[in-house]
């Protein structure tokens, strides 16, 4: 499902996001990141997911800005979701392997522009087989092509 943001909506994105990467380095939260873009960059992108994510469903964005390590971006039907976004149009949904107790379920939002396009979704217990462990060069973690994805 595609979600056009508004040029404003991607300006808050964008602070909200800048903001909350310099509050956790500041903070001494490691970034887990996979990839060598910019942290910074990262998290605007993922800010911009999750805020097209809760703007579909229409549910309010968490646009905290207290430094956190895990955790869920928000709770839909019961279950607490995380948003994963990339830039990269055929990217794959990916988690750690430190299991993140805080989250039910995966979603995978790809970002161009103001445009965002969630792909689909896996429930935590699914993606985090070991038929999924991957290194894409920045260590070991779990990923899903998007055809394997479930869709909303």
């Amino acid at each position: 499902m595609k979600i056009t943001l508004q040029p404003d909506e991607v300006t808050v994105c964008q602070i909200i996001g800048r903001m909350r990467s310099l509050i956790a380095r500041s903070s001494g939260v490691k970034d887990v990141k996979v990839g060598s873009q910019d942290g910074a960059e990262s998290d605007v992108v993922g800010m911009i997911g999750e805020y097209a994510f809760a703007k579909q469903f229409n549910i309010f964005p968490d646009i905290g800005l207290s430094p956190r390590s895990g955790s869920a971006d928000g709770i839909i039907k019961g279950k607490r979701y995380d948003i994963k976004s990339t830039t990269c149009k055929t990217g794959r949904l990916l988690c750690t392997v430190k299991d993140n107790p805080d989250v039910d379920v995966y979603i995978l939002a790809i970002v161009s522009g103001n445009e965002v396009d969630i792909v689909g979704w896996e429930y935590k217990d699914n993606l985090r087989k070991e038929e999924n462990l991957i290194d894409l060069g920045y260590g070991k973690g779990y990923a899903l092509t998007q055809d394997k994805l479930q869709k909303f």
